[in-house]
């Protein structure tokens, strides 16, 4: 269950709760009911008391569990991101020294990085901040692989495929910074690689 439904059901219980104690020391019939029908307010009572309790611990566990995962997703997000500069360098060109990038090499990184996001999916999936990654970086895939059945593309030729796919690549580089931001200090500078 997502945050948000799961705190809004934590508020809803702990408010019935709240409004049940109220009405019971404020309102006589409000508690003569309940006292007449003792077994009923029994199991309600337990019933919200155990929802709350449930939720709450849910909430902690979830958090304690982000919390652990944060930096492993950071990482797993910047390997993928860094196979999607070399895919996007050798698609476009500009990784190659010499101009003399083969088809061979490019086919061979799109496959890469199609395995990668496959196999990255699920865990950048559950975490919100990776999931907007994800999603970039499956436009990006997707990008390349609109310009693929094309003989590439070089940086002197403006294109509108081009263009969609840099401005694909910029907004899975911005969508990076929260995961980069996540790493220790000392490895930040070894995957902050813009293209």
């Amino acid at each position: 269950m997502s945050p948000t439904p799961r705190r809004v059901m934590a508020f809803a219980i702990a408010a019935t709760l709240v409004t049940i104690v109220v009405c019971d020391l404020t309102l006589g019939g409000f508690r003569d009911w309940w006292d007449g029908h003792s077994l009923t307010g029994s199991v309600v009572s337990n019933l919200l008391v155990l929802g709350v309790t449930a939720l709450i611990v849910d909430e902690i566990l979830a958090r304690r569990q982000r919390r652990e995962r944060a930096t492993s997703v950071a990482v797993q997000g910047m390997i993928v991101y860094s196979q999607a500069v070399r895919a996007y360098e050798a698609l476009t060109g500009a990784g190659a020294k010499d101009g003399s990038e083969s088809s061979t090499d490019l086919g061979e990184e799109m496959r890469s990085l199609a395995s990668m996001i496959l196999t990255a999916s699920p865990n950048l999936f559950d975490d919100p901040q990776a999931r907007v990654f994800l999603e970039n970086l499956q436009r990006v895939a997707g990008e390349m692989l609109r310009t693929l059945p094309t003989t590439g593309l070089t940086s002197g030729e403006p294109s509108a495929r081009q263009a969609s796919l840099a401005a694909a690549m910029s907004a899975l580089s911005a969508s990076r910074l929260p995961l980069l931001a996540r790493l220790p200090a000392q490895y930040r500078s070894s995957v902050d690689e813009t293209p």
